[in-house]
């Protein structure tokens, strides 16, 4: 397969020099774009990264983070990957190494309403550029910021480990429950008496509990009634036992 494929992604840097100050380094955006480059030297192009919803940015601080909610950060860096075409056979097939992207600054390319911090509005308002043909000179791009734990460090806690939140959390939790529903009829003739040694055979039968048997008369189930029912020659009953999945 011939040409090369592009792949384009970025990440939002503090760097402490606004009243926000003291935000630690985030990890990169996981969604990554990724584009075919047909020209048979991608040094030549030059790509565009443009975002257009605002709500992308919905928690970044609009002004500053000293003057309402929000985090605070400093730069934009993009993340880019150029991948030869000539070891895969489809575009499909074509994947990024993750020990080979580089790091490209793209900060000082917004044209207006920047003052130290970004904004929602100026990194939607601008059409960032990255130049392919200054590839060799972008920095490496690491993952050393996040300072995991090594092995040897037990007491440290890693990616996923539990920790403690301050604060308060609302969840909204949707379930779908299946239910089977078994009719017991209970004739007028029929489950009036007991084998239970305490009843004297004068007094109604009150019914607990309902057991289900499959054809081999084998016990599969057993239902137990939230108040005992009362039966006798008087009164025939349905009780439903219900299975939910």
């Amino acid at each position: 397969m011939t040409g090369y494929t592009v792949f384009v992604s970025y990440v939002l840097i503090p760097t402490g020099n606004t009243g926000g100050g003291g935000y630690k380094q985030p990890i990169h955006c996981n969604y990554v774009k990724k584009i075919a480059i047909k020209e048979s030297n991608p040094d030549t192009v030059e790509i565009n990264l443009v975002f257009s919803d605002i709500e992308d940015f919905k928690f970044l601080s609009e002004d500053n983070i000293a003057a309402g909610s929000g985090y605070s950060m400093n730069e934009i860096h993009g993340l880019v990957q150029i991948v030869d075409n000539s070891a895969f056979s489809s575009l499909d097939d074509v994947k990024p190494d993750s020990t080979a992207w580089k790091d490209y600054n793209m900060t000082n390319q917004i044209t207006s309403g920047y003052v130290g911090a970004l904004t929602p509005t100026n990194l939607t308002q601008q059409v960032f550029k990255i130049p392919l043909y200054e590839y060799d000179d972008f920095l490496n791009y690491n993952l050393s910021y996040l300072d995991y734990p090594l092995s040897n460090q037990e007491d440290e806690l890693s990616f996923g480990d539990i920790t403690y939140f301050f604060g308060n959390l609302t969840t909204k939790i949707k379930a779908d429950v299946y239910t089977t529903n078994i009719s017991v009829e209970l004739p007028l003739n029929e489950f009036n008496s007991s084998t239970n040694s305490t009843w004297n055979g004068n007094e109604k039968v009150y019914i607990s509990e309902i057991g289900i048997y499959d054809s081999n008369n084998n016990l599969v189930g057993i239902g137990k009634l939230n108040h005992p029912v009362p039966k006798d020659p008087t009164i025939s009953r349905t009780i439903i036992f219900a299975i939910d999945f």
